[in-house]
């Protein structure tokens, strides 16, 4: 009995299955370090919002701290209230050139406070 026959087939079938796990870790891989490019961004935008808190155009100046890291960011909101500084920072990847052509969204949430003249950052819900 010829076995090198069947050991071709069985190459052929799991290929691209092999390839498909690859592709999908480095996507993976590319969503995560885009997610922690945006908590770096927003905790440093966060820590200078508290600094400058009584500013009244701390926001114009956290906004341009955050496109000064990565100027394609999609989306930015600061929110300063009742002492608390809310930063949300959202951003885009697509898979082009892939077998799917999908865009996944990154959010990266965080809120910081002063408490007992020390500031409390922390990710937001």
């Amino acid at each position: 009995m010829n076995n090198k026959g069947q050991s071709l087939v069985l190459f052929v079938l799991l290929i691209p299955l092999v390839f498909l796990v690859l592709f999908m870790v480095y996507e993976i891989g590319r969503m995560t370090l885009l997610r922690h490019e945006l908590d770096n961004i927003n905790y440093i935008a966060v820590d200078y919002g508290l600094g400058k808190i009584d500013d009244e155009n701390v926001s114009d100046e956290m906004r341009e701290l955050i496109l000064k890291n990565n100027s394609e960011i999609d989306n930015i909101e600061i929110t300063i209230e009742d002492g608390k500084v809310y930063v949300t920072l959202q951003d885009s990847i697509s898979m082009k050139g892939s077998l799917f052509n999908n865009v996944f969204m990154v959010k990266s949430a965080y809120v910081g406070y002063l408490e007992n003249e020390e500031k409390i950052i922390k990710k937001d819900k």
